[in-house]
Formats: structure tokens, C-alpha cells, sequence
């Protein structure tokens, strides 16, 4: 079978997998972890090293899901040291977005995104974007600080683009859109 037949089958059950840890909040899956379960539902494996084609699939699942108008589903698979690897760049290119200082603010914001449009169980008061520390368990974050646990009394969450996800400023109007 060629890479590009492999690739087409690996990018759809990708597509799948990532929709499926949408589904519960606050979850992601590793790239190796991905890698391994594309190639077991697809059916078709390699013994090349991941590094070398699953950027490919992450890329076409990218440009799937840009293209549908569905959330970047590539900002839930992380590398082993829980970051978004570079690949996670093209989301931001398919929508003719500057690379931001953060990158993984921005893609606890896409996150966010995927677990609500694929339904998970967001909580009562709407969540913050989760960031994933090295330990693997979410940590909640506002866009500016680690937020611990839930104050009395919250602040008001700042207004974010629904396009770019990011701070708007006063006038609400954003400049990057």
C-alpha cells in the first residue's frame, strides 16, 4: 500500500479518535498514543517511527477540519512532554492567524472549543480553557494566569474572539480577525 492510501486511512481514523476524546472534557491523547491508535483502527501499520509520518496525518486532519469549519480537533493531541508540537503552527496558518506568544493558551482555547462542540460535559459555569501540565492532568488557566480553584465570588472571564480566541480589547473588536 502507498504512504499516500496509508495516510488518506490514518487522517480519517485520526479524525475519528480526536472527535472521540473531544467528547470528555479536559481529555487529550499524546501523538504516539494517537499513532497507535490510528494504525490498530485503520488496520494498516508501519514500523517507520512516528516522527516521521504523523505530522502528515495531523496536518490533513487540519485542513479537514478547517475546511468543515469545525474546531481544531489536532489541538487535543500533544507531545510526550504534554505541548503542542509544532505541527499545531498549520491550524494557525489555515486561518490566516499570526503565531502568538502562547501557544499553548491559544490551543487551550481550541480545546476548550472541541469539547464543546463535541459535547462534553462543560461545567455549569462554562470552564476555562484547560492547559495540560507535565503531570497530564488539566489545570484550568485564564488567558493571563493559572487560576487554582474557583474564588466565591469569580471575576468576569475577559471577552475572546470566537475566531482566533484571542483577548479582545475594550471596544471589542478584534484586530487580528
Amino acid at each position: 500500500m502507498s504512504f499516500r492510501d496509508a495516510a488518506v486511512a490514518w487522517a480519517l481514523a485520526a479524525h475519528e479518535a480526536l472527535a472521540e476524546t473531544a467528547s470528555g472534557y479536559g481529555h487529550f491523547v499524546t501523538i504516539n498514543e494517537l499513532a497507535d491508535r490510528v494504525q490498530e483502527m485503520s488496520g494498516i501499520r508501519t514500523a517507520a517511527p512516528t516522527r516521521t509520518w504523523m505530522d502528515a496525518i495531523l496536518r490533513k486532519v487540519a485542513r479537514r477540519c478547517h475546511n468543515a469549519g469545525e474546531p481544531p480537533l489536532t489541538a487535543l493531541c500533544v507531545k510526550q512532554n504534554h505541548k503542542v508540537s509544532d505541527s499545531y503552527k498549520y491550524v494557525l496558518e489555515l486561518a490566516h492567524l499570526p503565531i502568538p506568544a502562547d501557544m499553548e493558551v491559544h490551543a487551550a482555547y481550541a480545546r476548550w472549543q472541541c469539547y464543546a462542540a463535541y459535547g462534553a460535559d462543560i461545567p455549569a459555569d462554562g470552564g476555562v480553557p484547560p492547559l495540560i501540565p507535565k503531570s497530564g492532568a488539566p489545570l484550568s488557566v485564564t488567558p493571563t494566569r493559572i487560576a487554582p480553584a474557583p474564588k466565591p465570588d469569580p471575576e468576569p472571564r475577559a471577552a475572546v474572539c470566537s475566531s482566533c480566541f484571542t483577548q479582545l480589547p475594550a471596544n471589542g473588536v478584534c484586530y487580528y480577525c
